[in-house]
C-alpha cells in the first residue's frame, strides 16, 4: 500500500523550491496512481522558479517517468501494478472539439486541475501522481532506463512539431537554434530522411549536432546564415525552418528565407511576447506556410513512448546533471545555467 505521506518539490517563493511532505493523492474510479521516480526540470519550471507564469506555491513538474502502482476498483484499463511507464501530465477535458479531433494538445473545455494539501501543481515534482488512466503510457520495453524514459514529453513535444512541419523524404530542412529541443528537432528530421541543417553560435553544440547527424552546421557569428544556405539550396531556401530560439527579430527575419511552398514552425513561446512583421504578398505569392507546435498530442506521445523502448534515439547526450529530491534547490539553480541541456531530480 502506498505511504499515507510523501514528499513534494513545491516552488513556495520566488527562486526557492523546498520538499514539504504532503498528502498522498488517492487514485478514483478512472484514475490509477503512479510512483514517480524522475523529473526532469524543464524551461517552464524555471519560470516558475523565476517567480514567472504562476501565482506560487506550486508543485511543478511535467517531464516525467514511473511504475505503476495501484488501479482502484472501476478503472478499466490495461496497465497493470509494477508495469513502468511514462505520463502526460497536463490534463485535457477529452470531450471538446479539438479532443475529439486528437488535438488534445489545444484542449478549450474543462480539465482536473490537482492540488496537493490545497497547494495547486502539475505534479510532477511529486512523489505520487493520481491520473485518469488514458495519460499514462506503458513502455513496451520493459528494460529501458526510466531516467532515459523521462524524456518521453520533450520529445513528443518535438515529434508533434516535425508533424506540423509534413517533412517529406530528402527535403532540406533548417533548425535554428541548438539547446536540447533544436538538438532533438535534428535527430528526428534525420530518421524522417531530411537533410538537416542547424544554426547554433555556440561550438559544443554545433559539434553536439554534427555527432548526431545533422548534415550541415553553421555558426550565425561566423558567416553570413541566409547567404550560405542560399548556395546549398541553390537559391531555393530551405523546405522547413523549425524555430527554437527566443527572438522576435530572427523569427520575422527567416520568413523571408523560407523556399516557396516551404513550411516554418514556431516551437518554442517567446517571453517577453511581442509582433513580427511579415509582409502578406510574400505569403500570398510563394504559399508559405507558418505554423506552430505547442505540447504534443497523444498519438505524438504514443509515439515518443516507443522511440524510447526501442532504443530508436539516444537521448544520454541531453542529460546535464541529476540531484536528489533534497537538493531541489540546487538542481533548479543549475538549471539555469544555459550551458545545460535538462537537470533531473531523482525522486527516491
Amino acid at each position: 500500500m502506498p505511504p499515507e505521506k510523501m514528499k513534494a518539490v513545491v516552488i513556495s517563493e520566488k527562486n526557492k523550491a523546498e520538499v514539504r511532505v504532503l498528502t498522498t493523492p488517492v487514485p478514483v474510479s478512472g484514475e490509477v496512481l503512479i510512483r514517480l521516480k524522475h523529473c526532469m526540470i524543464c524551461t517552464w519550471e524555471r519560470r516558475i522558479f523565476s517567480g514567472q507564469d504562476l501565482a506560487l506555491p506550486f508543485v511543478p513538474g511535467h517531464e516525467v517517468s514511473g511504475e505503476v502502482v495501484a488501479i482502484p476498483e472501476g478503472t478499466l484499463t490495461n496497465l497493470v501494478v509494477g508495469q513502468k511507464v511514462v505520463v502526460k501530465t497536463f490534463d485535457s477535458c477529452g470531450e471538446c472539439e479539438f479532443c475529439r479531433r486528437g488535438l488534445d494538445n489545444l484542449c478549450k473545455g474543462k480539465s482536473k486541475k490537482r492540488n496537493y494539501d490545497g497547494i495547486p501543481g502539475s505534479g510532477g515534482l511529486a512523489q505520487y501522481i493520481a491520473i485518469a488512466s488514458d495519460r499514462v503510457y506503458p513502455l513496451e520495453n520493459q528494460e529501458v532506463d526510466l531516467r532515459m524514459a523521462a524524456f518521453a514529453e520533450p520529445l513528443a513535444c518535438c515529434i508533434h512539431s516535425l508533424d506540423q512541419a509534413k517533412i517529406e523524404l530528402s527535403e532540406d530542412v533548417l533548425v535554428i537554434g541548438g539547446g536540447i529541443m533544436g538538438q532533438l528537432h535534428s535527430v528526428l528530421a534525420r530518421l524522417k530522411g531530411a537533410r538537416v541543417m542547424l544554426v547554433e553560435p555556440d561550438t559544443a553544440r554545433r559539434d553536439l549536432a554534427k555527432k548526431l547527424g545533422a548534415d550541415i552546421v553553421l555558426d550565425p557569428q561566423a558567416e553570413d546564415v541566409n547567404k550560405k544556405v542560399a548556395e546549398l539550396t541553390n537559391g531555393r531556401g530551405p523546405h522547413i525552418i523549425i524555430f527554437t530560439v527566443n527572438s522576435l527579430q530572427l523569427a520575422s527575419d527567416y520568413v523571408k528565407l523560407l523556399a516557396p511552398a516551404g513550411r516554418l514552425v514556431y516551437y518554442g513561446s517567446f517571453h517577453p511576447k511581442g509582433e513580427i512583421l511579415i509582409d502578406p504578398n510574400n505569403i500570398h505569392y510563394t504559399e508559405k506556410n507558418l505554423t506552430g507546435s505547442f505540447s504534443p498530442t497523444v498519438k505524438a506521445f504514443w509515439t515518443a513512448s516507443r522511440l524510447i523502448s526501442f532504443g530508436i534515439v539516444d537521448l544520454s547526450h541531453f542529460l546535464s546533471g541529476e540531484f536528489p529530491m533534497d537538493e531541489a534547490q540546487k538542481a533548479f539553480e543549475q538549471s539555469l545555467d544555459p550551458a545545460n541541456y535538462r537537470v533531473m531530480i531523482n525522486l527516491d
